[in-house]
């Protein structure tokens, strides 16, 4: 939450607002007012969960994050086809393959005409180079295809990438970390 300026989640404003409103609730226990200091207590938790949530919509539009793309069933079906190795994966690998996969389909920007499976296997491919590294953004990513087997990014138009050969062929999780055009793709493109 840092990347926009600090004052304008106006910090400042909401501590003297709670400093207020804590500090009043031992006063109205000391005075018997206890039904004020319930109140009190309450409101503070309302106010800090309408703050918390005024400060994450503003984090989020300060960082220019993009939700990732949920991917329904009939993606689940092509993520099946272009890596049949999908089902015996782990419930973890499963789950985060997803998620990096939706981040990948929302970031990037695809620039011809990239059928589905392409956008996948090429995802996959992404996804898969950066397993051990984390998470990249790629916001700024964008993918042109030269033709119907390269593309490359286009601030790297110098490394050209083949798209890997769809579905992937690989009998483990490890086997599939060490194919040649995902080793060959975390050398040449992930500079």
């Amino acid at each position: 939450m840092t990347n926009g300026s600090p004052s304008s989640y106006h910090f400042s404003i909401w501590l003297f607002i709670f400093a207020g409103i804590l500090l009043s609730i031992p006063l109205f226990i000391w005075f018997e007012f206890i039904v004020l200091a319930k109140i009190c207590g309450v409101t503070v938790l309302v106010l800090l969960l309408f703050a918390m949530r005024r400060w994450f919509a503003l984090a989020r539009i300060n960082n220019n994050r993009v939700e990732r793309k949920i991917l329904t069933a009939n993606d689940l079906y092509v993520l099946q086809q272009v890596l049949p190795l999908f089902k015996r994966l782990t419930a973890r690998q499963q789950r985060i393959l997803k998620d990096q996969l939706g981040l990948f389909l929302a970031e990037v920007r695809f620039n011809g005409d990239w059928p589905q499976k392409t956008q996948f296997s090429v995802g996959l491919l992404v996804v898969l180079s950066t397993w051990d590294t984390g998470y990249i953004n790629k916001q700024n990513w964008q993918l042109v295809l030269t033709n119907a087997n390269q593309f490359f990014i286009e601030e790297q138009p110098n490394h050209i990438v083949e798209i890997p050969s769809v579905p992937f062929a690989a009998k483990s999780f490890e086997d599939l970390l060490s194919l040649a055009e995902v080793l060959n793709f975390k050398k040449s493109a992930l500079i």
